[in-house]
């Protein structure tokens, strides 16, 4: 990429990361459709942020709908080259914005997918004792349904974010900002075990001595001292963070054994954690708050989600909706 163009998409995410305090997936997101694009142009011989014109941004839409990517996709980064188009103007690399004859897509709603109350009891009461990772999978998995947090807030938890005493979780949501949230008190529980567990083996200070082979990679079948004395929350083996795929794996695995056939991922499980609370009679307000909404707006796709179910609910159990 010409060196110009490298320049001021770095610069703009730089500036997303720091002033307006986007995330890191984010920034990545962004990173990887503006790079899209920005390939396209350099294709037809743009070298500088001044070539850019919408015929390369119609060029982009065309391919992108020629590769069937969804509505929602090509609207999210089109968004994003709107924030990029308008930042270079602000910055000064160019007078106008390339982007300004190009109309934002709205991007289409989508109702969350959502667990049963049944499937959630299932997928929570599956602990296995032969499983050294059983209790750090089982106090992560009532956390995240307990909470509602998304999986990056979760991974991100460290020891210190736990106010046992109001029982409350501290979260760091989109921009960091902080919020509150109640761990109730089966969460709290399985925790309080995972992390003696984890006391008692800096207390010994022994490696777990006997290893399994798991996919051909050597596995250690208890905590060793790199998990127990890390600062994260749920940490790996070698103490590091966990990442959002591993998270989806433990919730992906605990699914299969509960003999649930549907999509099972830390979304859903935030979904769920909604959806239950307003089925429950909680008010959007309380949820927005949980969730750590921005706007109202966005919590009220909860509302259409528990209305679809009393409609299902209607036509299975009266008599005259047959």
């Amino acid at each position: 990429m010409p060196s110009e163009l490298h320049s001021y998409m770095e610069d703009f995410l730089s500036y997303i990361a720091r002033e307006r305090g986007f995330s890191q997936n984010t920034v990545a997101g962004y990173r990887n459709d503006l790079g899209q694009f920005l390939l396209l142009a350099m294709q037809r011989g743009v070298r500088t942020v001044a070539d850019l014109t919408e015929t390369h941004v119609l060029a982009w839409i065309a391919q992108m709908q020629e590769q069937k990517f969804s509505e929602n996709s090509i609207a999210r980064k089109l968004g994003a080259l709107h924030s990029f188009a308008r930042y270079l103007v602000v910055a000064g690399a160019r007078k106008d914005d390339f982007m300004a004859n190009i109309p934002s897509r709205k991007r289409p709603a989508r109702l969350p997918r959502a667990l049963s109350m049944d499937s959630v009891e299932r997928l929570l009461h599956i602990p296995d004792p032969q499983d050294p990772r059983s209790l750090r999978d089982q106090a992560l998995c009532e956390l995240l349904y307990a909470t509602g947090l998304r999986v990056s807030e979760l991974c991100a938890l460290t020891v210190d974010d736990v106010d046992w005493e109001a029982g409350m979780i501290r979260c760091y949501g989109k921009g960091r900002k902080e919020r509150l949230v109640p761990m109730g008190k089966t969460a709290a529980e399985y925790l309080a075990l995972y992390l003696e567990k984890r006391r008692q083996v800096l207390q010994t200070g022994q490696e777990p001595v006997p290893r399994e082979r798991r996919r051909g990679r050597p596995r250690a079948t208890g905590i060793g001292l790199k998990e127990a004395a890390s600062p994260y929350l749920f940490p790996n083996q070698r103490g590091g963070m966990l990442t959002r795929v591993q998270v989806r794996l433990i919730l992906r695995e605990r699914a299969a054994k509960a003999e649930i056939n549907e999509p099972v991922s830390p979304h859903v499980i935030r979904h769920s954690f909604a959806t239950h609370l307003l089925s429950q009679g909680a008010d959007l307000r309380t949820i927005q708050e949980l969730l750590g909404h921005r706007q109202i707006t966005t919590t009220e796709i909860y509302t259409h989600v528990s209305n679809l179910r009393l409609k299902e609910v209607y036509k299975q159990k009266h008599p005259r909706a047959r």
